[in-house]
């Protein structure tokens, strides 16, 4: 991948994740990469393009962070405190999740955009769904519902969390994920 690609591409997500999929252009792009508008045009001819990639690429980092999970033999409860580390660092960073940022505009986006963004939820849910199942089997993770009912109240929380968090002055992020691990402590 070009140096020049992967900067918009980063930019692109940042801007997502902070301003949302329909504030920014790609002139606040080249503006920001002191590049033409004709060079984000030609890595990614349309914002579809752009917001396809930045899914795909989220989906990816995803996928390899199960992997490097599992290569490390992590417990159903490691995996999911580094699941939720995912975000208190955007908290930290004062950035939604790719899903809280895209899903308000779900209807404007692109179908390629929205098929991705359902896929990447559907892998989470999926996961998350898995890992709950096998900790609650374990005797590692406590809950009462369903994993399946779980993991969406779960994975829901957590990205409505930002959104919520992002409209509060100094909120105490700590304790509100603090809360859904200790829902699951045996």
């Amino acid at each position: 991948m070009s140096i020049t690609r992967e900067k918009i591409l980063e930019l692109g997500e940042t801007l997502i994740l902070t301003k949302g999929y329909n504030a920014f252009s790609y002139q606040d792009i080249s503006s920001e990469l002191g590049i033409k508008n004709a060079a984000v045009h030609y890595y990614f001819p349309s914002k579809e393009n752009l917001g396809t990639s930045v899914v795909k690429t989220n989906i990816q980092k995803f996928e390899e962070m199960i992997d490097n999970m599992h290569s490390h033999k992590y417990d159903e409860w490691q995996q999911l405190e580094t699941f939720i580390k995912i975000y208190v660092k955007s908290h930290r960073e004062q950035k939604k999740c790719i899903v809280g940022a895209l899903g308000p505009d779900y209807n404007t986006l692109s179908d390629s955009t929205r098929k991705e963004l359902k896929r990447m939820v559907d892998i989470i849910l999926t996961w998350l769904t898995a890992t709950l199942a096998s900790g609650k089997e374990k005797k590692i993770l406590a809950f009462k519902e369903d994993a399946k009912s779980k993991a969406f109240t779960i994975f829901s929380s957590l990205v409505a969390s930002l959104q919520i968090s992002g409209m509060l002055d100094k909120a105490d992020y700590k304790i509100y994920y603090q809360s859904i691990l200790d829902e699951l402590k045996p």
